[in-house]
């Protein structure tokens, strides 16, 4: 079936034959999404950033490249794991910020008193972390820093901090750059003094939570030391200009299953794209799924009991991006803003420990059945087939049901592309429960249950 593509992984062996393919399908893809009118679903990662994915050991990247003449990239997508905590790429800190997280933080401890010697140790920690972090980003901007004290450096960072909060094309807003140097230098400070379990557990502290969940007045608390008071001002200043807004969630999430969640644990789908004459072959869906095996097995993950979650932030009206994300399960989300103008909604997942080589089996027999990409050659029963092929009928009913109520004329094209692809799964469906294999031609009319 698949003679015409083949999926590679690109490495800095290969980089030279496959980056400017990968350039020119980004700003190809890019070019016809603002001619269809959807700027802000897609932003270009650029040849140098491309090309320091390859290189890190934090990110995959695949293609989809023709097996014959001109051998051009047609689809390419980059998987992450392992960012730094906290900064602007670590989706999981949504699922952090909220009251009930807290209160979930706050249960797992056998007592009150326990719960509240944790609480105060981890913000001294921050405060450490901050002025660490603080004095590296005014060595940035402001060179020599000696012979400043506390208050001066206080004073002059959160002027640097004001300028970006007060520009209307920066706002603060997650890649601001002093914000991100900021988490990142933190981060890196509590990696290196071993305490990011308790930075993830109680980043969104202040003072005032610790008011409110401590019963010593905050002037009488002893190892919170009082010299530090335009420190605990300034801090707890960034705290509150960094607080997330949450528009939306998934109606009935449990969000107690993603709490785990964080940097170590986590596949990003970070960017899928296809090129247009070659969408209807589910060519974003196999690179993503051979990226988010590769990492898998790269990251040793499978090896480890704990859960692993995949998460992608994409564009709200990107339904093509929505449709790769749900295809392998992530479902759950929030809808949170992110940056000025690009309010994202960030889907999740979480695979039990036990059970990752299972999900992996399910999206190959999904991936076989559908777009009859089988290079393990899979065997699979005509009732497995007519199971899955009626799972898929079933999704796209509901969503084509979503669209029509939606009532936007803008989603037209999605409509009328549901409805022939529902159309062709039911034709499916009855071959299965026939007990005929479904063999799909290669004519483009027969293999459309692509992206869009």
């Amino acid at each position: 079936m698949y003679q015409k593509f083949q999926p590679i992984e690109v490495t800095k062996d290969n980089e030279l034959e496959y980056l400017d393919g990968i350039v020119k399908l980004e700003d190809t893809v890019y070019e016809n999404m603002i001619k269809q009118g959807k700027a802000g679903q897609l932003f270009t990662t650029g040849r140098e950033d491309i090309s320091e994915y390859i290189h890190s050991d934090n990110n995959s990247v695949f293609v989809m490249k023709r097996t014959k003449p001109p051998h051009d990239v047609v689809a390419a997508t980059y998987i992450t794991q392992g960012q730094i905590p906290f900064t602007y790429n670590d989706v999981t800190k949504y699922y952090k910020c909220s009251e009930k997280y807290m209160q979930y933080v706050k249960s797992q401890y056998a007592s009150e008193e326990e719960y509240i010697a944790d609480l105060r140790k981890a913000y001294i920690k921050k405060l450490t972390a901050f002025i660490y972090a603080r004095d590296a980003v005014l060595r940035e901007y402001c060179n020599d820093i000696q012979g400043l004290n506390e208050d001066d450096k206080n004073s002059i960072f959160m002027e640097l901090v004001n300028k970006e909060v007060n520009n209307p094309e920066n706002n603060f807003h997650e890649k601001s750059k002093i914000r991100e140097y900021l988490n990142k230098y933190m981060s890196q400070y509590m990696q290196k003094n071993g305490f990011t379990e308790l930075f993830e557990k109680f980043y969104w502290v202040g003072m005032e939570y610790i008011k409110s969940q401590s019963k010593i007045p905050v002037e009488e608390q002893p190892d919170i030391p009082s010299k530090l008071d335009s420190t605990i001002q300034a801090y707890d200043e960034i705290l509150r200009l960094q607080k997330f807004e949450i528009y939306d969630r998934t109606e009935g999430m449990d969000e107690e299953k993603y709490y785990s969640a964080n940097t170590g644990n986590t596949i990003e789908l970070d960017t899928y794209l296809t090129s247009d004459q070659e969408r209807e072959f589910g060519l974003a869906r196999i690179i993503v799924f051979e990226g988010i095996r590769r990492v898998l097995e790269k990251q040793h993950l499978k090896e480890k009991n704990g859960p692993v979650f995949l998460v992608s932030t994409l564009h709200r009206d990107n339904l093509s991006s929505k449709y790769v994300s749900e295809f392998f399960g992530l479902k759950d989300n929030v809808y949170v803003k992110r940056r000025v103008g690009r309010n994202r909604e960030v889907h999740i997942c979480r695979i039990d420990g036990g059970k990752i080589n299972e999900y992996l089996e399910k999206i190959q027999k999904k991936l076989a059945v559908l777009y009859k990409y089988n290079p393990n050659e899979i065997e699979l029963e005509s009732e497995e087939e007519q199971r899955i092929f009626e799972e898929q009928l079933e999704y796209e009913k509901k969503e084509l049901q979503r669209l029509q109520q939606l009532n936007n004329s803008k989603y037209d094209g999605y409509i009328h592309h549901k409805e022939k692809k529902i159309k062709r799964l039911e034709q499916n469906v009855e071959r299965a429960k026939s007990g005929d294999k479904v063999t799909i031609p290669n004519a483009k009319d027969e293999v459309d249950f692509g992206d869009k």
